[in-house]
């Protein structure tokens, strides 16, 4: 039997297939800091094709507001996870979207169904989040800062 090497980005391909296995999320994306995608999954066929990239960037900004914003109350605390509710025309929540920090150069967002409690997901992320971490750790390619120009 020979030693197959698997890429961190089959890796963590497989690591979302497995989330997708235990929690009915619509669509999950891990990028970098400055939006590059790592990996992404959609399950919702409502939303448009080739999303991810938008997904990435949108919440790279948002996140980089949150990060100004906590920055302004308390210059030592740093950005951990920040979630948006959307509203449907009953005034109930239609889906959620979860932004968070997964290591110092790696972030992640869950977009779920109103259905699905906010608990399980938060969960489950944390689990999937310590699994990416030990893949990005194995990664040889330098991720933000390094690359950055």
């Amino acid at each position: 039997m020979s030693d197959i090497t698997i890429p961190p980005v089959a890796k963590i391909e497989n690591l979302l297939a497995g989330f997708e296995e235990r929690v009915p999320v619509w669509g999950i994306t891990v990028f970098t800091v400055d939006g590059y995608i790592i990996a992404h999954r959609l399950f919702y066929n409502k939303m448009p094709p080739d999303i991810e990239m938008a997904v990435s960037s949108l919440s790279a900004s948002l996140i980089t507001i949150a990060e100004n914003f906590i920055g302004f109350i308390d210059p030592e605390k740093v950005f951990r996870q920040i979630t948006f509710d959307a509203m449907d025309d009953a005034g109930g929540i239609a889906f959620t979207i979860l932004l968070k920090q997964v290591a110092d150069n790696v972030l992640l967002t869950c977009i779920f169904p109103s259905s699905v409690q906010l608990g399980l997901v938060v969960f489950e992320l944390e689990t999937l989040s310590d699994s990416i971490v030990e893949t990005v750790n194995e990664w040889e390619v330098k991720l933000h800062e390094e690359t950055m120009t």
